[in-house]
Formats: C-alpha cells, sequence, structure tokens
C-alpha cells in the first residue's frame, strides 16, 4: 500500500509564477467573472502546471463562510463494518462506536454510509468501486473482532485511496491511524480501585483471544499493579472458554480470589448459578461497563467519544488531502470512567 499525498502549490506561489497578485490567483482558482477571461485563463493554466488540484470540501466550506451561512452538508464518509455479523447494534461496543461516528459527523457537516465488508456478494473491490461513484473520500474502519476478519480480505488496494482511520482496535501493521479506548489504563485503573477498596486477591478472567486482538493491554495493566502486591496474592489471569467453565469455576474455587475483573457480561450469572456468593463473597468488576449491565460495577469505555475521535482522523486527513498508509500513524487513546456498582460490596 503506498502514500498518496497531492502536494498543493500555496496561492502566493502560484501568483509569483504567474506574475499577479494573491488576490488576482485568488478569483481566477473560483473562476470569478470579476477578473478577465484572459487573465483567468492564465493563472488557472500556471496553477495547473504546478500541479494545483481543488479541494471541493474546502471549497464548500470556504464559500460557505464566506456568505456568512453555518456550515452544511459537505460530503458523506463510509462506515465499514468489519465484523461477522451485519447489524453493528447487536454489540453494545460497535453500537456505540456507531452513534459517536453519526452524531460527530452530522455536527461537522458529513453524512454516513454503511458498508459491510464480509457481505459475499460486495467484496473490497467493489466497495471501492462504490464508494469513487459516490464521490466518497472518507473510510473508517469498525467492528474488527479477530485479525482474520481483515486478514482474509485485500484491504490494501481498498485502503490506498482513501482518508481512513479505525475505531475501537489498532490496525497499525497496515500503518492507518485509529481511535480506540485506553485499555491498558482501563485495567490497571480497575485494578487499582479494587485494591483502594480492600479487595486483596484480584483475578483478571476473560478470553484470551481478546487479550491478544487488543495487543494484551489488559493483562498488561493488570500485571503492572499486581507486580506491586504481596506475592501470595498475585493470579495468574485465566483465559475465559465458555466451553470449558467446569474448569475455570474450579480454578475460582481453587485460587481463592476475592474479586474478578472481566469483560464478560454473562460470567455474572454463570457464577452466581454456580453457587458463588456475589458480591459478599467474590466481587466483580466489568471491563467495559454499559448501562444494559446496572448490576455491574465497572469502566465505562466511553465508546461514543472514541467514534468522535475516529471522524477527527479522517475530517483532519481529508483536510490535508492526505490518502492512504500513513507514514506516521496516529493512535488516540480515550481514557475510561469509574462506575460503582452493586457487584461489589466493599467501599474505599
Amino acid at each position: 500500500m503506498s502514500t498518496s499525498r497531492s502536494v498543493r502549490p500555496n496561492m502566493q506561489q502560484i501568483a509569483d509564477a504567474a506574475g499577479v497578485s494573491k488576490s488576482s490567483v485568488s478569483l481566477a482558482l473560483r473562476n470569478d467573472l470579476r477578473l478577465a477571461e484572459s487573465t483567468r485563463a492564465h493563472i488557472q493554466k500556471v496553477a495547473n502546471d504546478m500541479g494545483y488540484c481543488r479541494n471541493p470540501i474546502v471549497d464548500n466550506l470556504m464559500s460557505q463562510l464566506r456568505s456568512g451561512s453555518r456550515a452544511g452538508f459537505l460530503a458523506n464518509i463510509a462506515l465499514l463494518n468489519c465484523a461477522p455479523f451485519e447489524d453493528l447494534n447487536s454489540n453494545h461496543t460497535f453500537q456505540r462506536l456507531r452513534k459517536g461516528v453519526y452524531d460527530h459527523s452530522e455536527k461537522l457537516g458529513y453524512g454516513v454510509e454503511e458498508f459491510w465488508l464480509q457481505r459475499p456478494d460486495v467484496r473490497p473491490q467493489r466497495i471501492k468501486q462504490i464508494l469513487e461513484a459516490r464521490g466518497i473520500k472518507g473510510l473508517i474502519l469498525v467492528g474488527i473482532l479477530n485479525a482474520e476478519d481483515v486478514d482474509d480480505v485485500n484491504l490494501d488496494d481498498l485502503l490506498s485511496s482513501f482518508a481512513t482511520s479505525v475505531i475501537g482496535t489498532t490496525l497499525l501493521d497496515k500503518s492507518i491511524s485509529c481511535a480506540t479506548n485506553d485499555q491498558y489504563l482501563t485495567a490497571r485503573r480497575a485494578t487499582l480501585k479494587v485494591i483502594e477498596m480492600g479487595y486483596k486477591r484480584p483475578l483478571l478472567l476473560l478470553p484470551k483471544q481478546v487479550d491478544t486482538l487488543l495487543e494484551e493491554k489488559f493483562s498488561s495493566g493488570y500485571y503492572s499493579v499486581l507486580r506491586n502486591i504481596s506475592a501470595e496474592n498475585q493470579l495468574e489471569a485465566i483465559d475465559l472458554v465458555f466451553s470449558n467453565i467446569d474448569s475455570i469455576t474450579d480454578r475460582i474455587r481453587e485460587t481463592k480470589p476475592d474479586v474478578i475483573i472481566t469483560n464478560d457480561d454473562e460470567l455474572y450469572d454463570l457464577l452466581k448459578n454456580a453457587s458463588f456468593n456475589i458480591p459478599q463473597e467474590l466481587g466483580l468488576v466489568h471491563l467495559d461497563w454499559h448501562p444494559g449491565i446496572e448490576e455491574w460495577a465497572g469502566m465505562r469505555q466511553n465508546h461514543r467519544v472514541v467514534g468522535q475521535a475516529g471522524v477527527d482522523i479522517v475530517v483532519g486527513q481529508l483536510n490535508r488531502n492526505e490518502f492512504g498508509s500513513q507514514k506516521y500513524p496516529r493512535v488516540v487513546e480515550v481514557e475510561s470512567t469509574w462506575v460503582d456498582g452493586p457487584s461489589l460490596s466493599r467501599s474505599g
């Protein structure tokens, strides 16, 4: 994948080359009739020879600013769902990321069109053709649940033509800027919080596949706190595999944690059904708290803000005429917020 960036000469450079004033260049590039036709044609030819290309998004915005009106519709941005399921609203995380994208795009004057990467009859090349036909230059990837979600398809050609960001996870092997929750701090602060509340033996219990996708940031944040507590209370994280739930509950009884830190909603009922007394004997903390699990305490990852940040990345690239992979991709990390809940019984 190559980086394609238009190098736009500025108006003063065009004016110097054409032997005219900077204001004449401004009028000529807008094809303003107040300037003689021959002068306009001369300046426009010089600008074209120097590699000048108009930015329709900026032109539209400047036109509205000159007229004194509020910024209205500028262009559409594509939201590319990379998940194996089509409905992003079926997952609370992606629902909130999507909401952030829509709300912030509208605020900035952009519309959003959605596409599903895993749809059998629409592959990346076809998506590229559709986006180009509709004049869409901005692309946001969302819903990457596994590396295979994007490794099994050739995205390189698609992404080379657009201002692009990834939201929710990183995809730096393709040199794409991303917006994500700071999962390291999320796990670290959750672990610090329960220690502060008086818990002694925290246990991180989550699917290893999830931690791997997030570059082991959850486990890294957890272990950064563990190294500072007594050795006898340092419990190794356990891979949450639901097909092996009986073995996991046996491990919990064997290791005797007093609080479990996880990212899975279903664990609350599973542990209660296995006769664990929550929260009196075993506290629970969720690393991705949302209003649908009010029985939990945990960390709200502020996914809407992450979605907003993904839009800002793409709009910034559009304004700079940057398309394709980034030489120095940026990572915007949004911090989580602690939420109290009845799954913990101790106070700080």
